[in-house]
């Protein structure tokens, strides 16, 4: 066994993943740590695409000495997400209730309202000439897509944009994270008014078809419908605006590829792709082994946790020429930032429409952005982001959007 010091969670991962995770792949791309008590860390492309393709070997589902079972995250989460912490059969099942509305043709339908969304955004600081993006801009257009999307008073988004960012930033145990998880509990209180209504009265929204669904002839129970909703919470905001977040820095200390995208819109997408690369909103995601293995060069044993960290292999130079340069035009471009296998994340493309049109805007509407100040998280097992990024501007004129929020 490699026995390495490594810690996703740590200030100093945060601060030089990169060098980290590439000194991994040199020296032990599969290496044991003992941090939170004890895991796998996987570091290369192609063992980390072994271990997500085989679902027998690696389980999504881990239980606890309590009953509970939370396998996504090292160490656990505090709530079940569905259907990422399901094996199959029973993933498939739930995993075939969210697929139609998240698809590529619901992303396209959804776009004018991201747009709209916005510019609602983007309005309500234009004329002040400075902004904070991303609790302006970035984290709330996905919490204000994400609520439409669920079926949700849509003049609750501030609460909830507020409350999903400063729950992956904050840390356990202090009165920030302590009070988010209080607002967090009030926004699941209103899911579940929510959820009583659309039972009486079904509506056109996601909420209303999981409330109505069968799984193998019989209801979701409330507690089952709130794992699954959480996921879809926690799955699409904060990783969302992390990823714009992430953009709209790299851009200001590059300002020909700035330009660059500025004037030539169409070159975006390709962008996106390239900076889900390099910047890896999630940067990794937990299993647990089911039988003796080796993965490798090195057994693991049944029982024993494994980090699949997309971070590292995304920077993995078997696969990516110039690993460490940002090629904003790179093709092909098959990084692991939404996952590989059946767990592949299933909102990856409202993830991208949502990027690629808020940058448009902000590139379109803010152009001479200059950042003053950058605050990233102190952590990013979870997420990579910002807490923060102030920018000043020349300041605009409202354009007016047809949402009322």
């Amino acid at each position: 066994m490699t026995n390495v010091s490594f810690d996703h969670h740590s200030t100093e991962y945060a601060r030089d993943w990169r060098r980290i995770n590439a000194d991994l792949r040199e020296r032990c791309p599969v290496a044991h740590t003992d941090a939170h008590g004890g895991y796998w860390v996987v570091s290369r492309y192609a063992d980390v695409a072994e271990v997500v393709r085989d679902d027998e070997t690696f389980s999504s589902y881990h239980e606890l000495p309590d009953g509970s079972h939370n396998g996504a995250t090292i160490p656990v989460g505090p709530m079940r997400q569905v259907p990422i912490e399901m094996d199959p059969p029973e993933f498939f099942e739930y995993r075939k209730l969210l697929t139609g509305y998240f698809s590529p043709a619901e992303a396209k339908k959804w776009e004018p309202f991201v747009r709209e969304a916005t510019t609602y955004c983007i309005d309500s600081i234009i004329e002040s000439g400075r902004s904070d993006v991303i609790l302006d801009i970035a984290s709330p257009v996905p919490a204000i897509f994400t609520m439409a999307l669920l079926g949700l008073p849509l003049d609750g988004w501030r609460v909830f944009s507020d409350v999903t960012h400063s729950i992956i930033h904050s840390t356990p145990g202090t009165d920030e994270n302590n009070a988010a998880l209080a607002n967090l509990l009030t926004i699941l209180g209103q899911v579940n008014e929510v959820i009583a209504q659309r039972r009486a009265e079904p509506a056109d929204d996601l909420l209303s078809h999981l409330v109505h669904a069968r799984i193998n002839g019989e209801p979701l129970s409330d507690e089952r419908l709130i794992e699954i909703i959480t996921l879809v919470i926690f799955g699409g905001v904060d990783t969302t605006g992390s990823l714009i977040g992430n953009a709209l820095e790299w851009l200001y200390r590059n300002p020909e590829q700035r330009d660059l995208l500025r004037t030539d819109p169409e070159s975006i997408p390709k962008a996106v792709e390239e900076f889900l690369r390099y910047f890896s909103p999630i940067a990794g995601l937990g299993r647990t082994a089911t039988r003796s293995c080796t993965v490798g060069g090195e057994k693991i044993d049944a029982g024993e946790r494994v980090f699949v960290s997309w971070s590292s292999a995304n920077f993995d130079p078997e696969v990516f020429d110039d690993p460490d340069e940002m090629i904003l035009d790179r093709f092909p471009n098959k990084h692991q930032s939404f996952g590989l296998g059946i767990h592949r994340c299933l909102g990856s493309h409202f993830a991208r429409s949502e990027a690629r049109i808020v940058l448009e805007e902000v590139l379109r509407r803010m152009p001479d952005y200059v950042v003053t100040a950058a605050e990233p998280y102190p952590s990013i097992a979870v997420v990579n982001g910002f807490i923060g990024l102030q920018v000043t501007f020349t300041p605009g004129s409202p354009v007016g959007s047809e949402l009322k929020l």
